[in-house]
């Protein structure tokens, strides 16, 4: 009977192989900070910390299925930033042709993109807003 339902069951079984054009990253952003003889670990010193999966799938013909998920994490207690959003930095899907990318979803701010492209602001961060609109880049 035992053999019977492994045979019946054996061709469900399939291997789940790692996927090469996912890609894992991440920054651990933290710091000890001592006031008044207290010595404390804090998160997000320089960028804050985050978590992050970005990938892309060849659809033919030059086109591209490509996708963003990106969480910040806060390193002295171990929750989500952003208010407790899981993926609250950036989260979106889009498509990569040879023209251009077209994207929708949770992005990064155009004055973010702005600050850490032409180095303004010294590194402050103090345009880390995020927005939920439909992104067109053309011609990279």
């Amino acid at each position: 009977m035992r053999r019977r339902l492994a045979s019946l069951l054996a061709p469900l079984c399939v291997m789940a192989h790692a996927q090469d054009n996912v890609t894992v990253f991440g920054v651990l952003d933290t710091y000890l900070e001592r006031v008044e003889g207290t010595t404390r670990l804090q998160s997000g010193g320089v960028s804050g910390s985050r978590l992050g999966f970005r990938g892309s799938e060849d659809l033919g013909g030059g086109n591209r299925a490509i996708f963003m998920l990106e969480s910040g994490i806060n390193v002295d207690d171990g929750t989500s930033g952003q208010g407790g959003l899981l993926f609250g930095r950036q989260a979106w899907v889009g498509l990569a042709t040879r023209a251009g990318d077209v994207t929708l979803g949770r992005h990064y701010s155009p004055l973010f993109f702005t600050l850490v492209t032409y180095g303004l602001g010294g590194g402050m961060g103090w345009a880390m807003r995020r927005t939920t609109s439909p992104t067109i880049r053309c011609c990279e």
